[in-house]
């Protein structure tokens, strides 16, 4: 992951990685959960938000490295060119799958400007141009000297070196914007992400069901943390709180109380300030039983 130079600076790095969940859709960056749990390892670990609204588990698994994904379209860098310019069509899954990565080159907190196609060395940028249909993706070359051809289907890796060489432990909430896929695949690229680093945290999705969270803990033995478990009836006892007739009939529907939800809305995967600082409380004591940090 060479290319992020202000990051190579981080003794050790945990990095968050998921969607717009992560990123803390309408809150302060610091009040989501990465912020939060920044605070609690602050003189120990550097947290960084790796999430990006609006992506999926193939794209938030490409941009750490643990899915391959390909060039497209044929790109021709003519003698003495060094940008070609295309749409988010430019790049796919192994298998077609759509990739399309929002803001994630403009400048998040592990960006994507970096990469290696083909063995060699290219940036990328977004220009907006409007609706994001219309995004522009600028691949820049560093030597324009000759003509130059990528090929369709060759593979592309992110040159994170710097960070991942840091990286001390993977969290990872994803799924958010896959439909109905099944849990089987979503758990399967959480296992990816896994792989990348022996510390590695899932968060259960708090927007699925009990049989989700089952399959979660039997494929994470202990590395797993439900906030919708834990909000059901261990939440009221641990903070004090006394539920009312409307936290009792989210409990009973299966659901986050609209306490801990962005707006307060009813089904809103979003969390609010107190949710994050929920999720963060749990993920925090979850490294302590993990013995990640203190």
């Amino acid at each position: 992951m060479r290319g992020v130079n202000t990051l190579a600076l981080y003794d050790n790095v945990v990095i968050c990685f998921g969607d717009s969940i992560t990123e803390g859709m309408g809150m302060k960056r610091p009040d989501a959960y990465p912020g939060v749990l920044g605070k609690y390892l602050e003189g120990q670990f550097t947290v960084l938000n790796a999430g990006v609204g609006g992506e999926n588990s193939y794209t938030i698994c490409s941009r750490a490295n643990a899915l391959p994904f390909t060039v497209t379209n044929e790109v021709v860098f003519e003698k003495g060119e060094y940008e070609y310019t295309s749409d988010y069509k430019i790049f796919s899954g192994i298998n077609g799958e759509k990739i399309c990565y929002r803001y994630a080159c403009m400048g998040r907190e592990l960006p994507i400007s970096s990469l290696i196609i083909g063995g060699k060395k290219y940036s990328l940028r977004c220009d907006r141009v409007g609706k994001e249909e219309y995004d522009k993706y600028v691949l820049k070359r560093e030597n324009a000297d000759e003509r130059e051809i990528i090929p369709v289907g060759t593979l592309i890796e992110y040159d994170y070196s710097e960070i991942y060489n840091y990286c001390y432990c993977s969290i990872l909430l994803q799924g958010a914007n896959d439909g109905d896929m099944p849990i089987d695949i979503i758990i399967d690229r959480y296992k990816k992400i896994e792989a990348l680093n022996d510390r590695f945290i899932a968060l259960i999705p708090h927007y699925r069901d009990d049989e989700t969270a089952e399959l979660f803990n039997e494929s994470f033995p202990n590395k797993c943390v439900d906030l919708r478990e834990y909000c059901k009836e261990q939440f009221w006892i641990d903070y004090n709180i006394q539920k009312n007739q409307a936290d009792i009939y989210c409990i009973n529907e299966g659901i986050l109380s609209r306490r801990f939800t962005y707006k307060n809305n009813y089904r809103d995967c979003h969390l609010n300030e107190l949710g994050y600082k929920i999720l963060a409380d749990l993920i925090y004591k979850k490294g302590i039983e993990l013995g990640y940090w203190k």
